[in-house]
């Protein structure tokens, strides 16, 4: 099935579209309650596949892939020699030697490209993987359990993976957080994985998935912000994306510089504005007099307006000055589940 007919599909099914996401109208304002199905569109995968995945990943991405065991996953990210992020990215580690990085569908071959410079001594394959497959999201309390009693698998824990027969065909589970799971199938049975889900849960649309994700403080990199940030900007490193103990990687110098010296001058902020045109990620943000102070990772539409994670100067939001999109809507700081100022070392 391609993109085309899925949309279709999904046409059919009430969904509106808004570029490549997909909308339907909510019945309950409680996105927590009750089961939500979601198309995650907007997901891409890249998958890397070989006796010396691990190997090959453990030298590239910040994150410590030897001491994650099968079956889990990880934030990580690819960065580049100046230690900017060319990725960012969950990484699930099915065994030593396969792995699939979950990002954005429009990073995905920026990434597949980035690291295929360096696998060429390595047997590793990798491969962009967005087109002959395609993730779903379900999101509710409990939502692990009811999707195992669903689909004949063991629950999984935050954090796990595991695999699953659908239909004569190898899916996968990847308990994202409490409340939110990743399924990952073949293009060719996604309508009908859907089906399979549709008559138990209800229907919602992506920036619902987006808000739980913008909720946990967890960054997401596209191709537009590509190469822009630092891991500690986004604050990867206290969501376990950046390990200091690991050894070697691609920038891993200047990430480690910056955190020895304390030298970041900026980290990732939670915040909302009024509703509106969606901000695009990128985008700068001002504060008294002006002055840009950061950049926006990424937004989300909601009930209250739009929420959104953004790259702000520590010290301005510290002094208390007004913060604005170039459009003039103000943003109010919302607090972050995890402490901003913890140190990964301690």
């Amino acid at each position: 099935m391609d993109q085309q007919q899925w949309q279709d599909f999904l046409s059919s099914e009430g969904a509106i579209w808004e570029g490549g996401r997909a909308h339907f109208p909510l019945t309950s304002n409680d996105d927590r309650q009750g089961l939500h199905l979601i198309d995650l569109g907007p997901v891409g995968a890249v998958s890397v596949v070989g006796p010396d995945s691990q190997k090959f990943l453990q030298g590239q991405l910040t994150c410590d892939l030897i001491n994650l065991p099968d079956g889990h996953s990880i934030l990580g990210a690819h960065c580049n020699p100046k230690g900017r992020m060319i990725s960012a990215f969950s990484a699930l580690k099915l065994s030593q030697s396969e792995f699939i990085l979950r990002l954005p569908r429009s990073l995905a071959p920026i990434a597949q490209q980035a690291l295929a410079k360096y696998a060429v001594f390595f047997k590793a394959e990798l491969s962009d993987i967005s087109d002959n497959s395609h993730w779903l999201g379900l999101q509710g309390e409990g939502v692990a359990e009811r999707a195992a009693q669903l689909l004949g698998f063991e629950a999984p824990s935050p954090g796990q993976v595991v695999t699953f027969n659908f239909s004569g065909e190898r899916c996968i589970a990847q308990s994202v957080n409490e409340f939110q799971l990743a399924l990952l199938s073949p293009s060719d049975k996604t309508q009908q994985l859907w089906q399979k889900l549709s008559p138990h849960s209800e229907a919602t649309g992506y920036d619902q998935w987006q808000k739980g994700q913008i909720e946990a403080g967890i960054p997401q990199v596209d191709a537009t912000t590509s190469e822009m940030f630092i891991p500690q900007m986004t604050n990867l490193h206290l969501l376990g994306g950046v390990s200091f103990k690991k050894g070697c990687y691609t920038g891993q110098e200047v990430v480690a510089r910056m955190q020895f010296r304390g030298a970041a001058k900026r980290r990732l902020y939670r915040a909302k504005c009024e509703g509106g045109d969606l901000p695009a990620s990128g985008l700068e943000i001002f504060a008294d007099g002006q002055q840009s102070i950061g950049n926006l990772v990424e937004a989300c539409h909601s009930e209250e307006g739009i929420e959104l994670l953004a790259v702000l100067t520590i010290a301005k939001i510290a002094a208390g000055e007004t913060l604005k999109l170039k459009d003039g809507r103000t943003l109010e700081i919302q607090d972050l589940p995890y402490d901003a100022d913890a140190d990964p070392l301690a």
